[in-house]
């Protein structure tokens, strides 16, 4: 059988012929014996150059797999196969998941290594994308597809793409998109995991993308139990990328994938994914420790904090932690250890605080005209409507009676918020008054007149050295005199 399979293999045949043979010659385990026979040699070169002639993108890849498979089952010819490829394969090699056999893709897959100028990163991450059932083959072409990208971001995009673009004819198309990108992320954790690529600005950011417009288009996973691995590969993906590169670990957008994730739960089921989870937990770890160097450098960040929320379950998981954080390190300056146990927020300037004073006392100021229009109409249904109701519509009584009391008491408990911040009101509705730019401004557009009638008060606020600030200017119009005199004028 080995004389047969040799003397086809040196014939001068087609290549498809010599593929076959070569087949025969590794599953025999003999190639070690004609590996120095000059035919076999020379027919090995005859085949290598086939795959420079061969018009068929199906028969150029046979040809590399075969070639390929029996490299790696005899190291006498390994490297004399190393050096053929590179003059052999001079176009790209693609469509991967065109070959039948799992084998013919699995060493087709590993020619990257030999001539990775024959494959882009993007005809890796379709053929990881649309294998069916080889593991090897895409953990394969995953290696390759890390290996051929400047960086971890690029990878990622190559593959969102590649996995937005499969189609599932199935029931269940989110659940198949699940298991699919479940086999996918194990594969490129392990990849990136030994690679020393850099991660890239965006990395975060396409694993989103990919949770986001995936599952958009098939619908979330009916499984839970696919749902729930999603969270760990994601999970475990988003703790291989912080550990490539620590300073990931500080941007809040690092973590997002988890975020998206988050969403597919109920609070109580998430709480319970983030406790028995060890990937969920080990990002927890990550955020965790990303906080503590950020607070040792005298720094906040709201969004990071937010992070671990997600990673902690819940943000009462994350203010726990963040308290332990301040109890544990002793050294963190006053006002962040403040901000890590929820205590206030950071200190800030006194022109802003003076800024934001301004502005609540200008609400507390408008609230307080209208709180008293408002007392003042209870005051009116109280003493002249209620009678009459209760003689027309006595069932309305119960309900009118209610609501003045709680006018009533919403003006009692506004009046301890006005005397907090000393504001009172000066002025009655209808007194007339000489004008003063100051303190009034006109209902509408008109010229100034030296007497003006009140339409509301003014609210001034009195400050600590005595003098009063006005805070709401009096709402006034011309007098009636005033508009006597102006309209004789224009007449």
């Amino acid at each position: 059988m080995s004389s047969g399979s040799l003397s086809a293999f040196t014939a001068i045949a087609n290549s498809s012929i010599q593929r076959t043979a070569l087949i025969d010659l590794v599953k025999e385990r003999r190639i070690h014996e004609v590996a120095s026979d000059e035919l076999f040699v020379k027919g090995l070169e005859r085949l290598a150059h086939s795959v420079r002639d061969a018009s068929s993108g199906t028969e150029r890849l046979l040809t590399v797999a075969a070639l390929l498979r029996a490299a790696a089952a005899a190291p006498a010819i390994r490297s004399r196969i190393e050096l053929l490829l590179p003059d052999a394969v001079i176009d790209p090699l693609s469509k991967l998941h065109e070959l039948e056999d799992v084998r013919d893709r699995l060493y087709a897959a590993k020619s990257w290594r030999t001539v990775p100028g024959a494959w882009s990163v993007d005809a890796l991450a379709e053929a990881a994308a649309r294998e069916e059932s080889g593991e090897a083959v895409r953990k394969e072409c995953i290696e390759g597809t890390f290996g051929l990208a400047g960086e971890f971001e690029e990878a990622l995009a190559a593959l969102r793409k590649a996995l937005l673009a499969v189609t599932f004819e199935t029931k269940r198309p989110g659940d198949s998109l699940g298991r699919r990108l479940n086999r996918v992320l194990a594969a490129s954790t392990d990849a990136m995991s030994t690679s020393h690529k850099p991660v890239g600005k965006r990395a975060g950011r396409e694993i989103s993308r990919l949770l986001d417009l995936g599952f958009r288009a098939t619908g979330l996973p009916e499984s839970p139990k696919v749902r729930v691995a999603v969270v760990e590969h994601v999970a475990a993906v988003t703790h291989v990328i912080v550990r490539a590169d620590f300073s990931y670990g500080g941007r809040a957008e690092t973590y997002q994938p988890l975020s998206v994730v988050q969403r597919w739960f109920h609070a109580h089921d998430w709480q319970e994914i983030c406790n028995e989870s060890d990937d969920v937990v080990r990002v927890q770890d990550d955020v965790r420790k990303a906080l503590t160097l950020l607070a040792s450098a005298g720094k906040t960040d709201d969004l990071l904090r937010s992070s671990l929320a997600t990673a902690a379950g819940s943000r009462k998981g994350a203010d726990a932690i963040c308290r332990a954080i301040a109890t544990d390190y002793p050294g963190i300056q006053d006002d962040v250890r403040d901000w890590l146990a929820g205590v206030s927020k950071r200190i800030q300037s006194a022109s802003t605080v003076e800024s934001q004073e301004r502005a609540i006392d200008e609400v507390l100021a408008e609230l307080l005209v209208e709180m008293t229009k408002l007392s003042a109409a209870s005051e009116i249904v109280r003493s002249d409507v209620l009678q009459d109701v209760s003689i027309v519509l006595p069932q309305c009584v119960n309900a009118l009676s209610r609501l003045t009391g709680t006018a009533d008491a919403m003006a009692n408990k506004f009046d301890l918020a006005v005397k907090w911040r000393s504001l009172r009101m000066r002025g009655t509705v209808g007194q007339e008054v000489e004008f003063s730019p100051v303190e009034h401004r006109f209902m509408s557009d008109g010229v100034p007149t030296r007497r003006v009638r009140l339409l509301s008060p003014l609210v001034e606020r009195l400050s600590e050295d005595g003098i009063p600030r006005v805070v709401l200017k009096a709402t006034v119009e011309p007098s009636a005199g005033q508009r006597e005199q102006a309209l004789g004028a224009s007449a």
